[in-house]
């Protein structure tokens, strides 16, 4: 991984997005992957030497952050919003979590490298509202240090290889590796956290899964945003930024996903036409839904159904 070193930096500096702070120790390994909604997920390999002044990472409700020690230990001090300082050892292949609904303060005497993975929380959240996951109403990561993880370690390794690698097995393999790295620690690492999220009026994953169950029942129906805003119980007016902020998508475009997805269903276990297929689904017409699907895959309904012959 290409790496570079930045001797120190002042902490206002950092402040002003949560995923600003690695750029001020590495340059960036990988591009934003569209097929992980909206944000996408980054990882940084940097390089620290002994910190003069404390390195403040603000809270985020958009991403989840995970730091692998790759060489060097290192000892570090570190305190989560109003809690009291705590001293620990970072070993190497030691994965250090982040809380991502408070802000922290780290300094540290030694140096080492490490390599710093920021994954979309909307992905978190619908994985959740598919019931992949266990349900949790508002999901945060308990922050600490993972040492004994080699699964939660070898999946961030192999996302950074690829992320680097001119020669990856593409973003849609990436992707299935960040979804195993979320369902890991939804599985181990995530907890309530109901009064953070409420006092921001954030949509629960009670209420996303209630909107994809209308959305479900519906899909051969027009769907307005006005029936999400009701099966959620939020005001229409409201209702869009908070889908968005939840979920990294908005309405339409998570709506079109599902018909998209409910369409290959279709076309690899019926033997329906695709005009039935097409009104099946919420398309207009039959024209309406190739020409969506081919802009959504790269391939036309009857090839994709062909690669299932």
């Amino acid at each position: 991984m290409s790496t570079v070193e930045i001797v120190e930096m002042n902490e206002a500096e950092v402040a002003d997005h949560p995923v600003s702070w690695p750029e001020h120790f590495s340059e960036v390994i990988t591009a934003q992957s569209e097929n992980l909604d909206r944000q996408g997920a980054q990882a940084f390999a940097c390089n620290f030497l002994p910190s003069k002044r404390p390195l403040f990472v603000p809270s985020d409700t958009e991403y989840l952050t995970l730091e692998l020690n790759t060489a060097l230990s290192a000892s570090l001090s570190h305190q989560f919003g109003d809690r009291d300082r705590t001293i620990l050892k970072w070993q190497p292949g030691d994965v250090l979590i982040y809380p991502n609904c408070e802000s922290s303060r780290w300094t540290w005497e030694n140096p080492h490298s490490t390599c710093v993975f920021f994954l979309p929380y909307s992905r978190l959240k619908r994985m959740i509202m598919e019931g992949r996951v266990a349900s949790f109403h508002h999901p945060v990561l308990m922050p600490g240090i993972s040492r004994h993880d080699t699964k939660l370690r070898n999946l961030l390794t192999m996302i950074a290889q690829e992320m680097n690698d001119e020669r990856s097995n593409g973003p849609l393999y990436i992707a299935s590796l960040v979804d195993a790295a979320l369902i890991h620690l939804a599985r181990n690492y995530v907890t309530e956290n109901i009064d953070f999220f409420e006092a921001q009026n954030l949509l629960s994953s009670a209420q996303l899964e209630d909107i994809r169950t209308f959305i479900l029942d519906n899909l051969d129906e027009p769907i307005e945003v006005a029936d999400l805003a009701d099966a959620a119980g939020v005001k229409l007016s409201e209702f869009s930024r908070l889908f968005r902020v939840a979920t990294g998508s908005t309405p339409y475009q998570y709506v079109l996903r599902e018909r998209i997805e409910w369409s290959e269903e279709l076309l690899r276990t019926t033997e329906l036409s695709l005009a039935e297929i097409s009104y099946a689904s919420g398309f207009s017409s039959q024209s309406h839904f190739t020409r969506t699907f081919r802009k959504q895959n790269s391939l036309t309904p009857l090839s994709y159904r062909n690669n299932f012959r």
